[in-house]
């Protein structure tokens, strides 16, 4: 029997055809659901989301100023009891060995920031005085920022601020690589001034660290699809589709099985990556937005897993780590008497290192922090590759991150690698789906 070919027939803009099924997919799934339109979602096995947001990945640390991932979080956390979240705090280890935390003061507006820097004590008292300083004459300008910050690095902007050798590297280091999973000399200076305005120049709350417990799949995924398996259509696909494209926007999306699926707006919530296979090579010369994908850049990560039994599981930690292989360590409880340490660094911070030197490594930067610990508590020990944890946010790489509105009218980008203010991370993914939904919402046949 001859395939049968399925058209949607909603009106055109009440109908939505996402292609991908990740975080950002179903959170646009959702907006949209709220809202009324009909939406069809497209899941293959082979389109991971990437950057911290595939289903086995642990929920993130939050920031205060996540506020789009704490919003989604408090609507599918209603009524469930087992969910421990707990506050934590950020903390720097040091190379003396001595851990510091950074304390957001209570205090209203501009002293809460003043006073939090200053008691800081991961800098030198000469450090906190000179960067003081440089944000004080901003904010009276008496100076400006420099106007070619995107074409600089954070490593050469610190400098120039009188930022020295050692307070890069100790304690803005590790914190641009956890903030954005990109080197300080290789960042940025207009992308971290951004995040180091966001997360520490504004509210006390917007520093405040929260330990999500659980996995991606548990904490988003899965609440989202409970939600939407009776309201959205799903069609796993067991190939990759095949979008048919018109001149002025899509035309339609035929499956391997010959069906044929039309909507009246088009999603991608796929990697960049993935999206490039699907388009057209005459899109790549006639646009620019769709040629500056070939230009963007993923980061990898290297991560040593170590599961520990102990008869009372220390709450959970972020710490920042000063120097080589690892950049952080997080450790999470999960059970009454275990706990897991993660250890990650990236490639270039483990270079030369086999995989029973990486775990060496690990248990021995773990055995300094919790002292308490001995190696034969440890009962299993695992590395993971990611290849796709994080955005390249070099000079020049912010122009080649699209907004959500593509040059063809039928087709939005959802993604967290795409042009949302925020590093490639969880919120980057859940604020590109509002921004679509809100497009859709926005729009006036």
């Amino acid at each position: 029997m001859a395939p049968l070919a399925i058209l949607v027939t909603a009106p055109p803009s009440h109908s939505v055809l996402i292609v991908g099924a990740g975080l950002a997919g179903l959170a646009t799934a959702y907006q949209l659901h709220q809202q009324g339109y009909q939406v069809t979602l497209l899941e293959y096995a082979d389109w991971p989301d990437g950057f911290q947001a595939n289903a086995s990945d642990p929920a993130s640390i939050t920031l205060g100023c996540h506020q789009e991932t704490t919003q989604v979080l408090k609507t599918f956390d209603q009524g469930q009891r087992s969910i421990s979240d707990q506050p934590i705090p950020l903390e720097f280890r040091l190379p003396t060995g001595k851990t510091v935390p950074y304390q957001s003061a209570r205090l209203p507006g501009a002293f809460q920031w003043m006073m939090s820097f200053f008691s800081f004590q991961g800098l030198s008292w000469q450090d906190r005085w000179r960067l003081f300083s440089h944000v004080e004459q901003i904010w009276e300008q008496a100076e400006t920022l420099p106007a070619d910050l995107e074409n600089r690095t954070a490593d050469e902007w610190l400098t120039a601020t009188g930022q020295s050798a050692e307070a890069r590297e100790r304690t803005w280091a590790p914190l641009a690589q956890w903030l954005t999973g990109n080197a300080l000399a290789r960042l940025s200076a207009a992308t971290f001034v951004q995040i180091l305005s966001t997360v520490f120049l504004s509210d006390a709350s917007d520093a405040r660290l929260t330990h999500r417990s659980g996995t991606i799949a548990q904490r988003f995924l899965t609440p989202m699809k409970e939600i939407l398996r009776n309201h959205v259509r799903f069609i796993p696909l067991a190939q990759p589709p095949h979008i048919r494209f018109r001149h002025d926007g899509i035309q339609d999306i035929r499956l391997h099985d010959g069906t044929t699926l039309q909507a009246g707006w088009y999603i991608s919530a796929l990697s960049y990556q993935y999206l490039l296979r699907l388009l057209p090579e005459r899109f790549l010369t006639r646009y620019a937005y769709f040629a500056h994908l070939t230009e963007l850049q993923s980061l990898s990560e290297i991560m040593v897993q170590l599961t520990v039994t102990q008869t009372i599981s220390p709450p959970p930690r972020l710490l920042l780590l000063a120097g080589k292989p690892f950049n952080y360590l997080t450790s999470t409880p999960v059970g009454p008497h275990e706990i897991v340490v993660r250890l990650t660094g990236t490639e270039t911070s483990l270079m030369g290192l086999g995989e029973d030197q990486m775990i060496e490594a690990a248990q021995a930067e773990m055995g300094r922090v919790f002292p308490e610990i001995s190696r034969s508590d440890i009962t299993s020990r695992q590395i993971s590759r990611e290849s796709y944890a994080a955005l390249l946010l070099a000079p020049g790489a912010a122009r080649l991150r699209p907004l959500q509105q593509s040059p063809l009218p039928n087709l939005l980008v959802a993604g967290a690698w795409t042009d949302t203010g925020w590093p490639a991370n969880v919120e980057s993914a859940l604020v590109s789906a509002r921004r679509c939904a809100d497009i859709i919402a926005g729009y006036r046949p």
